[in-house]
């Protein structure tokens, strides 16, 4: 989406209240100058968000911070398989916590992951229209 020529060199993007603008030369920079080590790191936190799960994890925490058990009841699973996705994600740098009584809060740490998962997002929907679009012209012509 962000190197797309038909699209403007400058986006902006506001998530949870905060803007971001990213320039294509900013982009393209990154794609030159990625040492390999960090090539890694970004293919890990990719595997981080490559689980369903946790995706409706951090769409429960985009709200506001909550415990484990109101995550539990918003993406409705078992208060096992939410706490092992939550200290992977806390181990990960991209949920913080804090205890309270008997109580443990999570909330998101790094935005950026939301910035990510919202771009991808998008990507998709643009995606599946231009399918949808190109099957609807092929039925048109096969029924014409």
């Amino acid at each position: 989406m962000l190197c797309r020529p038909d699209r403007p060199s400058r986006h902006n993007m506001i998530v949870m209240s905060k803007t971001i603008t990213i320039t294509e030369e900013e982009v393209k920079k990154w794609n030159l100058k990625m040492p390999d080590e960090m090539l890694e790191a970004v293919s890990n936190r990719f595997k981080l968000l490559s689980e369903p799960m946790r995706l409706k994890i951090l769409r429960a925490l985009c709200e506001r911070e909550r415990t484990v058990q109101e995550i539990v009841n918003e993406v409705n699973a078992s208060q096992a398989n939410i706490s092992k996705h939550l200290a992977l994600m806390h181990d990960n740098g991209v949920v913080n916590r804090r205890k309270e009584g008997l109580k443990c809060y999570y909330r998101i740490a790094d935005e950026s992951i939301i910035y990510a998962c919202y771009l991808i997002s998008k990507s998709v929907v643009e995606n599946l229209q231009d399918r949808l679009s190109w099957i609807q012209k092929v039925n048109d012509n096969l029924t014409a």
